[in-house]
Order: C-alpha cells, then sequence, then structure tokens
C-alpha cells in the first residue's frame, strides 16, 4: 500500500491501479495470501479523482464498480467517501457528467440508505457531491434538479426515512446552481431558497442555516446576472417577484441587520450592478437613485475596488465625477481612479480578501 500511496502523491492512477490489478489477479487466481481491501481500492479511486485526464471519471467509477464485486465477495465494506469522490469528479463533464452521477446517488441511496454501517451510509456530503455536479453544468434544468434534490432530501429525512440532512453547503450549492443559469427566475428561486433557510432556522431551530451576510449577497448576485428585465417585453414582471424588488428587500434586510448579517461592499456592488441591469438606463429616477446608493455606500464605509468599480460602470462618466468630487481634484481618468484617492474613512468597513493578502505576501 506504500507504493500505491507513492503514485498517487505522483499523480500516477495508471500506476497504482497496476498494483491493484496485480493484487486482484492474485486473489481470484488463489495465489499467495494477499487481497484487495477497502484501503487499497480507495487509494486508487482517489488517485483517479485527482486526475485530470479526459477518462479520469470513468475510471474512477469503474473501479468503484469493481470493488463493489470484491467487497461481497470478501466481506468489507465500502465508505461513502468513494461513493462521493466519484460522484464529485463527474462536475468535470457538464454534458454527461449529471447523469452519471444521478445513477450513482440514487443507486448509493437505494443500496446504502439503511445501511447500520455509518461509513458507508450516503451523508450530506454525497448530496453536495451531487449537486456541485448539477450546479457546474450551469443549466437550467440542471439547477431544478438540484432544488428538487435539496426539498426531497429536507421532506425525506422530516418524515424520519433520511440519513441526509441538507446543510448550510448544501443550500449554497443549490443557490450557485440558479446563479450560473442565468435565468430570469434564478432571483426568484434563489430567494425562496434563502427564505426557507429562515423559515427552517425559526422552526426547526437550525442555527447553522441562520443566513449570514454573504448568503444574502448571493441573492443579490441573482438579481444581478440575471437577463435584463427593463425591456418593454418583459414589462409584465413586476410586483415582488421583480429582481429589483427582490434585491432591495434583500438590502433593507442588510441594513436593519437581521440574523446578525450586515451590509458589506459586495452588497453594494451587487446592487449598482442589479439597477443597471434592469431600470431603463433613461428612467427619471435612475441617475438619482444610484447617486444616492453612492453617497450611502460611502457613510457606511464600504467604497472598495468591487463597488467602486460597480458604480462606476453602472452610471454616465460626468456623474461619476461628480459623485467623487470633480474631475479635476483628481487629474487622470475614471478608469484610473481607485481607492486609494479617496479618503480612509470611505473604505474604513471593508474587510480585506485574505486570498489577496495572502498573494502580496
Amino acid at each position: 500500500y506504500k507504493a500505491m500511496n507513492a503514485w498517487e502523491s505522483c499523480g500516477e492512477p495508471e500506476k497504482a491501479q497496476e498494483i491493484l490489478d496485480f493484487i486482484c489477479e492474485q486473489c481470484e487466481a488463489e495465489e499467495g495470501d494477499i487481497s484487495p481491501n477497502d484501503v487499497s481500492f480507495s487509494i486508487c479511486i482517489h488517485c483517479w479523482c485527482k486526475s485530470s485526464r479526459d477518462d479520469a471519471a470513468e475510471r474512477a467509477e469503474q473501479l468503484l464498480r469493481r470493488k463493489e464485486v470484491f467487497a461481497k465477495k470478501l466481506g468489507f465494506a465500502i465508505k461513502s467517501t468513494d461513493y462521493n469522490a466519484c460522484i464529485s469528479k463527474w462536475k468535470d463533464d457538464p454534458v454527461k457528467g449529471p447523469k452519471r452521477a444521478t445513477l450513482l446517488f440514487e443507486e448509493m441511496l437505494q443500496r446504502y440508505g439503511d445501511s447500520s454501517e455509518k461509513r458507508t451510509k450516503p451523508s450530506d456530503g454525497t448530496l453536495n457531491a451531487l449537486l456541485d455536479v448539477f450546479a457546474k453544468s450551469n443549466q437550467r434544468n440542471w439547477a431544478e434538479k438540484a432544488e428538487n434534490y435539496l426539498y426531497r432530501m429536507n421532506q425525506f429525512h422530516k418524515e424520519g426515512g433520511g440519513c441526509i440532512r441538507p446543510d448550510v453547503i448544501s443550500y449554497r450549492t443549490a443557490i450557485d446552481a440558479w446563479i450560473r443559469a442565468w435565468d430570469k427566475e434564478s432571483p426568484k428561486k434563489v430567494d425562496a431558497l434563502v427564505r426557507d433557510m429562515i423559515d427552517k432556522c425559526k422552526d426547526e431551530e437550525r442555527s447553522d442555516l441562520c443566513p449570514d451576510s454573504n448568503l444574502l449577497n448571493l441573492v443579490l448576485k441573482a438579481c444581478q446576472t440575471a437577463p435584463a428585465m427593463w425591456k418593454e417585453s418583459d414589462s409584465s414582471e413586476k410586483g415582488n417577484d421583480h429582481p429589483i424588488a427582490i434585491a432591495n428587500n434583500i438590502f433593507y434586510m442588510l441594513k436593519a441587520n437581521k440574523f446578525g448579517a450586515k451590509a458589506t461592499h459586495a452588497t453594494y456592488a451587487f446592487l449598482f450592478l442589479t439597477y443597471r441591469q434592469h431600470m431603463d438606463f433613461h428612467d427619471k429616477r435612475y441617475s438619482p437613485l444610484m447617486e444616492k446608493l453612492w453617497r450611502q455606500c460611502i457613510r457606511d464605509g464600504l467604497v472598495s475596488e468591487f463597488s467602486l468599480s460597480a458604480f462606476r460602470d453602472s452610471v454616465l462618466e460626468h456623474e461619476f465625477w461628480k459623485a467623487i468630487g470633480g474631475k479635476d481634484k483628481f487629474g487622470k481618468k475614471a478608469e484610473k481612479i481607485s481607492v486609494k484617492d479617496f479618503p480612509k474613512e470611505w473604505n474604513r468597513n471593508v474587510t480585506p480578501d485574505p486570498k489577496k493578502k495572502l498573494k502580496q505576501q
């Protein structure tokens, strides 16, 4: 097994599998006293799942099927992590991956859902792996599938027949699936998922599902990325389901500090972009609204490169200069203006991105 681990570390799944194949052949021929077990198969399966080869997902699943045969023959248990890894690997294939991952998930649910062996039972991680495959497909039909699985597993668990209880990652992944779908229904769908989290947080005392700033900002992101709704052909889409109405409600929740979640620089950035996407640029309310929101962003100390860029992209150039104090004050082009050109209090509440800070170091 040390040799197999070494090949896994080197990223050589075929070499690791050659050793496993030899062990399997010895076992089948009843030669020697060596036989494959849970560990030997797991090493190879995970090695294939880490591979960037085009056939890696297929090879990993083939090994899993082979492991099922030997597990039944030799009497060892299969860990759910092997299934999770194989399901997750199918995200590399947006065409046939979702269907193959679904088949694996359903088989595992049917075979091991009632298993007495806890390590074999499908878990939240199994569901999350499947939802991630759906999300990476960037398609509406799979976003719907992700949402349906989320609600189905919730109901199944509520009725006492499920070993899977969707967690915050499950919801975030289903939300991500709708955002990636770029569909006009996405804001409404994402908002409904967040509302469901809020209801469960209250009714079932699921504190782990209490939405934070980042999660509420995902609703705003869904509003910003949805197809434009300002055209006359979309005039029927009004009321509480309109992206702007949804975005405004989320913004008010953040400003009211509900659930301990506060507005961030990303909140303002997504709001600027949402108004730009869904309001008629010639609407007389547009410019005053953007100016008011920009002043509020300044007062909250949340002017970051992200919120600044979003505001600059959402207004006319002369309106941008007026909002930041005049063109003559800076002596550079609008696109060259950065947060460093403003007073420090304008970004006093912007939390530094730890990833960017790490890169600078």
